[in-house]
C-alpha cells in the first residue's frame, strides 16, 4: 500500500472522542470496505479460472495413415469395392470432390495454425464428412482415426455440404430440359411402357430427434409418432432425382407438400419442363409424373385407379403401381447410402439439417453418373442451359385454367390406359395351364 493510504487507513482506525455518532459510523463503514479491498489483493482467489484442456492430436500420423490406406501407390486396402463401401464413390470422384473444394473454399486447403502447425488436409475433412454422411453416427467418431476433434468435425461437415450445394447444385439438382425429357421418354416408354413419363412422386420423413418443444406439435404426425421433416422428390428409373423439396413440417400430407413446393408454380409460370408426346395417338404438350391416389387429378399426375371396373384399367392400375416403385427403390438407395438420413437427425437448425439433405440428392446423382448408371449423360452447360421468360399475366391464367381442367386429365389417363393395353407383355391369367 502507499503511504497516504496507510496515514488514511490509521486515521480511520483511531477514534475521536469527539467524533459524533453518524462520523464514526460512516468511517467504520469505509474502513471495513477498504479492509475487504486489501485483503482481496493479497489473498490468493479460491476458485482459480480454469483452462481449456488442449489435447496434442498427431493430425500429420492421421494424415499418414489414411494416405497409406487408400491413397498411395500401393495402399493398404487396394481392392476399389473398400473404397467405395467406405466411402459411398469412387477413388476417382472423391478425388474430384476433394480438388473442387480446395479450390473454392480456403477452408479445406491445408494451413498452419497459430502454433504454426500444420492443420488437416483437404482430403482428411472430405474424408471426416462423408464418414459422418455414410454411417450417420455422432461427431466425435473421427476423433480416434482422423485425429480430428468433435467441433472440427460438425465444422468440416458445414463447410463440406454447403461447397458441395454451392458447386454442383445447379448441375445435378437441375430441371430436366428438352435433351433430357427425350432420353427419359424414351426409356420410359421401353421400360415401362408409359409414353411422356417424366418420373415418379412421392415424400419421405426424416425423424428430428432435436426438434425444439415449442414445435414438437407442428412436426409430428399420428403415423409417424415423432417430429419429423418431409422430402418431395421425383425421381426417374435410373433413380436419379430430378425435383426435391425439403422441409416442409412433418404434420403435412402429401398434397399440403404439393401445394408448398414449386411443381405446380412452375407450371402455371411456365418454368415447367415442356415436351410434347403422343399417347394412343393423341398429343399432349407436357410431360406428367406418376403419384398415388392423394395427388389431384390435374394432366400432369397419372394416378392410379383403387377399384377399376374393367379390365384395361386393372391392368394400368398394375403398371402404374409397378413403375411407381421406381421412387421407392430412390428412397431405399438413399437412405442405404447415406445413414443419416435414416437415423434421427440430430442437428438443431433447419437450414443445416437442409444442407445435409440436398448434399446426400446432389452426391446420389454425382454417383450415378459417374458409374455411368445416369440416363441423362454428357452434360455439357452451355448446351443445357435455355432461357425462360417469365409468363404473362394471360399466360398465367391459361396455365392455370389448363392445369385445373379434370376433362385434361381423364383424356391423359384414357390414352395411357389404352396405349398400355396395346403394348401389354404379361401374359393373361386365363391361360390354360401347360
Amino acid at each position: 500500500m502507499s503511504s497516504s493510504s496507510s496515514q488514511l487507513y490509521n486515521r480511520l482506525l483511531n477514534d475521536d472522542d469527539d467524533t459524533s455518532s453518524d462520523e464514526y459510523e460512516e468511517e467504520m463503514a469505509v474502513t471495513s470496505a477498504m479492509s475487504f479491498v486489501v485483503r482481496g489483493l493479497f489473498e490468493e482467489t479460491e476458485n482459480p479460472i480454469r483452462k481449456r484442456v488442449s489435447l496434442e492430436r498427431d493430425r500429420a500420423k492421421a494424415n499418414e495413415n489414411l494416405m497409406k490406406d487408400y491413397f498411395v501407390e500401393s495402399p493398404t486396402y487396394p481392392d476399389p469395392n473398400t473404397f467405395r463401401r467406405r466411402f459411398r464413390m469412387s477413388k476417382r470422384l472423391f478425388l474430384r470432390i476433394v480438388n473442387d473444394l480446395e479450390s473454392d473454399d480456403s477452408y479445406f486447403k491445408q494451413k498452419r495454425d497459430a502454433r504454426g502447425l500444420l492443420g488437416f488436409t483437404g482430403i482428411q475433412k472430405c474424408t471426416s464428412a462423408l464418414r459422418v454422411l455414410a454411417y450417420g453416427n455422432t461427431t466425435d467418431i473421427n476423433d480416434e482415426y482422423l485425429k480430428m476433434s468433435e467441433k472440427t468435425t460438425r465444422d468440416t461437415l458445414e463447410h463440406f455440404t454447403k461447397g458441395i450445394i454451392k458447386i454442383y447444385g445447379q448441375r445435378y439438382l437441375r430441371k430436366p430440359t428438352w435433351n433430357d425429357l427425350q432420353r427419359i421418354y424414351e426409356v420410359h416408354q421401353d421400360v415401362h411402357g408409359l409414353p411422356g413419363m417424366i418420373g415418379s412422386i412421392d415424400c419421405m420423413h426424416w425423424e428430428w430427434f432435436n426438434c425444439p418443444t415449442a414445435w414438437r406439435g407442428q412436426h409430428t404426425r399420428g403415423d409417424q409418432g415423432v417430429p419429423t421433416l418431409m422430402l418431395q422428390a421425383v425421381a426417374s428409373y435410373d433413380l436419379w432425382i430430378w425435383h426435391a423439396h425439403f422441409g416442409t413440417a412433418g404434420s403435412n400430407n402429401d398434397l399440403n407438400v404439393l401445394e408448398e413446393s414449386s411443381i405446380i408454380e412452375d407450371v402455371v409460370s411456365g418454368g415447367a419442363p415442356i415436351a410434347c408426346f403422343y399417347a394412343n395417338g393423341n398429343y399432349h404438350p407436357h410431360g406428367y409424373y406418376l403419384g398415388d391416389g392423394i395427388y389431384p387429378e390435374y394432366p400432369i399426375f397419372a394416378v392410379t385407379y383403387r377399384d377399376p371396373i374393367d379390365e384395361k384399367q386393372a391392368y394400368f392400375k398394375k403398371v402404374q403401381e409397378s413403375s411407381r416403385k421406381d421412387i421407392e427403390r430412390c428412397f431405399g438407395v438413399l437412405q442405404q447410402r447415406w445413414h443419416i438420413i435414416q437415423h434421427p437427425c440430430r442437428l438443431w437448425t433447419k437450414d443445416k439439417i437442409r444442407d445435409v439433405m440436398y448434399a446426400c440428392i446432389i452426391l446420389h446423382n454425382m454417383i450415378l453418373e459417374d458409374d455411368g448408371n445416369a440416363i441423362c449423360q454428357n452434360y455439357i452447360p452451355d448446351q443445357v442451359e435455355e432461357e425462360i421468360t417469365q409468363a404473362t399475366f394471360e399466360e398465367r391464367v391459361a396455365n392455370d385454367a389448363y392445369l385445373r381442367n379434370k376433362h385434361e386429365h381423364y383424356a391423359l389417363m384414357a390414352d395411357l390406359i389404352e396405349h398400355a393395353w396395346s403394348v401389354r407383355t404379361i401374359p393373361d391369367n386365363d391361360d390354360d395351364a401347360s
